[in-house]
């Protein structure tokens, strides 16, 4: 476990074992675990045994709060398995360059590299990518240009932070560096300071092009994608709607084809803490979601 997710883990340990849940436990393991004592001593009673557990009171507090933190413990990963498909779905808190599989990596729409305050943060999914599979962002940036060739663009005209060829929404490439897959999608528009901005209903499109190319182009391996336009592309919805929308457009192209075996969508332990998301409450939706879809039968796996 990374230092980022146990400093997680036990920071919504303690807040879960100080609030009602916490107390909740704490009382059932106790109800639990007198229920036993009771039983045992009704059958033991005037024998010596009786005396053994009657003076293990010390015993019987420790397991007591033992359980109540079991029962207390924080949630990092709710799944689910679609309704119909072989297809797995997660929502996990954790890094998501620790999770195994093909990485999605949100760009923007000239697929700028260049790390800078001005164009692509070195804490973003993208810099963290550059620096752990490329020598620096040139050669992110020669890879890019070759899988970009032929790609429809457009030339940019006048003074601007980063590249002038802009290419669609949703334009999506596939790199392998060092044996890691990364799905380039460009989700949003970065203006000539720098500045990314993009809208809901084109992230929506967007991952309409995403999970069609990794369809057509991609080799069935698990995906791991994070809460994708909530950083620097100042999506105003919460990151709780974004993980929905990602589970809706997923589930809906699986009504085409199975195209991956699992999907795993990855929460940063900072987001986590800082916008109080709760796992659990995506968990239900998601169990909702893959539970209640309903498939045609002549559709083309």
């Amino acid at each position: 476990m990374s230092l980022q997710r146990t400093a997680y883990y036990l920071r919504t340990l303690f807040r879960n074992i100080a609030s009602v849940k916490g107390l909740a436990a704490l009382l059932s393991s106790f109800g639990a675990l007198w229920l036993c004592v009771e039983i045992a001593s009704y059958f033991f009673k005037g024998t010596m045994l009786q005396s053994v557990i009657e003076s293990l009171w010390w015993l019987f507090f420790i397991v007591g709060v033992a359980i109540a933190i079991w029962i207390a413990r924080p949630t990092l990963l709710v799944a689910a398995r679609l309704k119909d498909r072989d297809v797995h779905i997660e929502i996990a808190i954790g890094d998501v360059f620790s999770f195994d599989g093909s990485i999605v990596v949100g760009s923007n729409s000239t697929f700028d590299t260049r790390i800078s305050r001005e164009l692509i943060s070195e804490k973003s999914v993208q810099g963290q990518f550059t620096s752990r599979y490329y020598g620096g962002e040139l050669q992110l940036d020669a890879e890019l240009n070759t899988a970009l060739n032929g790609h429809p663009h457009e030339d940019l005209n006048g003074n601007r932070v980063g590249k002038a060829k802009r290419y669609p929404l949703g334009t999506v490439v596939r790199l392998n560096p060092k044996g890691r897959t990364g799905y380039f999608v460009a989700i949003a528009h970065i203006n000539e300071h720098g500045v990314a901005s993009g809208t809901l209903d084109a992230l929506k499109d967007c991952l309409a092009e995403l999970w069609l190319f990794v369809g057509q182009r991609g080799m069935k391996e698990p995906l791991v994608v994070p809460i994708l336009g909530t950083g620097f592309t100042r999506l105003a919805p919460s990151r709780q709607v974004i993980v929905h929308e990602i589970i809706k457009s997923f589930v809906a192209a699986c009504s085409e084809r199975t195209f991956c075996d699992k999907l795993t969508i990855v929460i940063a332990e900072s987001d986590a803490i800082k916008h109080k998301i709760s796992l659990e409450t995506l968990g239900e939706y998601l169990n909702h979601v893959c539970s209640y879809t309903e498939f045609s039968n002549n559709s083309n796996e």
